[in-house]
Formats: structure tokens, C-alpha cells, sequence
């Protein structure tokens, strides 16, 4: 059984209802790049979050909040980009396919090996 059982269907419906419900996820993680309280980098004390070319409106934008959210909203629509690649698939994957691919990311041993020890993930 393991996970081509009800894990496999449960992931396939809940990433369906994720990408027909795009828009509202997206408007709540859309907010979050202007908000001047929500920090994205690590950078050192002091530094500010880039700011974008919307300076004369008085609109303070994070530019790598910006690439994040962009990365989400292509995950959603099924545009992934692996750690393998180095730019994004053009064509986006079927909800099939693409718990397949995030199922064989979960359980690729390069993946697994790099996992914190304490979680104890064995057990």
C-alpha cells in the first residue's frame, strides 16, 4: 500500500483544491510583501529590505518577498522548478503529476540525507 494508497489520493485532492482556490491563498500571501514588519532576509543589523522603483507612490517592496511569492504562485499552477534545474519547467504539470513529483522529492535520498538527525524521521 504505502503511498500509492490514500496518501497519494488525499495529496491529489487537496492540491486541486489549492489550485482552484488560487486566487484567495495568493491574496493573503500578496499582502505580506508590503508589510514593513514582515522580515524575508537575514541580512545584518540595520539593513533594510530592498527597495522597488515605487518609492515616489510611498510603496516599500521586498524584492526577494517578491520572488518567493512568485515561486508559490508557479508551484500552484504546477511550474516547478527542482533543485536539479535551473529554470522552470515551461509546461505546467497535471495535479497527477505533480504529487508524483513532490512525492519522489519527499523520498529522494539526496533529499533525506541532508534532514536534521534529531527529527528522528527512523522511528
Amino acid at each position: 500500500m504505502g503511498i500509492e494508497g490514500i496518501y497519494r489520493r488525499a495529496c491529489e485532492v487537496t492540491l486541486r483544491v489549492m489550485r482552484n482556490q488560487n486566487d484567495p491563498l495568493m491574496s493573503v500571501l500578496k499582502p505580506l510583501v508590503y508589510d514593513p514588519l514582515v522580515e524575508w532576509s537575514r541580512g545584518q543589523k540595520g539593513q533594510k529590505a530592498s527597495s522597488g522603483d515605487d518609492k515616489s507612490k510611498g510603496e516599500i517592496t521586498n524584492d526577494q518577498a517578491m520572488t518567493h511569492v512568485q515561486n508559490i504562485e508557479h508551484r500552484l499552477k504546477g511550474i516547478l522548478k527542482s533543485s536539479r534545474q535551473s529554470k522552470p519547467r515551461s509546461i505546467p504539470l497535471s495535479i497527477e503529476g505533480h504529487v508524483r513529483h513532490l512525492i519522489q522529492e519527499a523520498s529522494d535520498n539526496r533529499n533525506l540525507c541532508q534532514m536534521y538527525v534529531g527529527w528522528a524521521a527512523f522511528m
